[in-house]
């Protein structure tokens, strides 16, 4: 056991330094290194059978990105679509679906917003009771493509907007879509 916290140490302070050293450049053209952002909106299956959902459910998303290069971030977002409570999606009643993706994204400056095209890969997770009332899970990977705006308040304060499709191999949907907006704090 002591083994593993020792290596984990070790590669820890071995990837921490190498991160923070390559974003050095990008750092030199960007005033900040890490965005934090929270965002809400809509979103939903787009490809349910009957009985569809609809978009209209609640997202909600806390994304964190790296500068790797100019123009260049890793985006890791967290995010959740709640259905509605009396809301099916095939077999499952009050579903819900949850996900975490890492995704890469290219940054287009414009004098007064910065936009972005981003894809990457993620974890997804679909829950919900069945017709009995008992608690069901699916997992499975997946990916994600999208776009998103940022307008500038400040040097450190940003209001994001994003849309984006998601893609997970589950049962009942397929595709999923989200339309976010939200606040973005550059940091360091």
């Amino acid at each position: 056991m002591h083994g593993v916290r020792r290596i984990g140490g070790l590669v820890a302070l071995l990837v921490v330094p190498a991160l923070l050293l390559g974003a050095a450049p990008a750092r030199a053209i960007e005033p900040y290194l890490v965005s934090v952002g929270i965002l809400g909106g809509v979103g939903g299956p787009l490809d349910a059978s009957d009985p569809d959902p609809g978009l209209g459910n609640k997202t909600l998303q806390f994304q964190v990105g790296v500068l790797t290069e100019p123009h260049m971030q890793l985006q890791f977002r967290l995010g959740r679509i709640a259905f509605h409570d009396d809301d099916r999606l095939g077999s499952l009643f009050s579903p819900d679906l949850s996900y975490l993706t890492v995704a890469g994204e290219y940054r287009i400056e414009r004098s007064f917003y910065d936009s972005g095209l981003f894809l990457g890969l993620g974890a997804y997770r679909l829950s919900g009771d069945d017709f009995a009332g008992k608690s069901h899970d699916q997992t499975t990977i997946g990916g994600t493509l999208g776009v998103d705006g940022e307008f500038e308040i400040n040097r450190w304060l940003a209001v994001v907007g994003e849309f984006a499709l998601h893609w997970a191999d589950f049962d009942d949907a397929t595709f999923f879509g989200t339309a976010q907006g939200g606040l973005m704090v550059k940091v360091w």
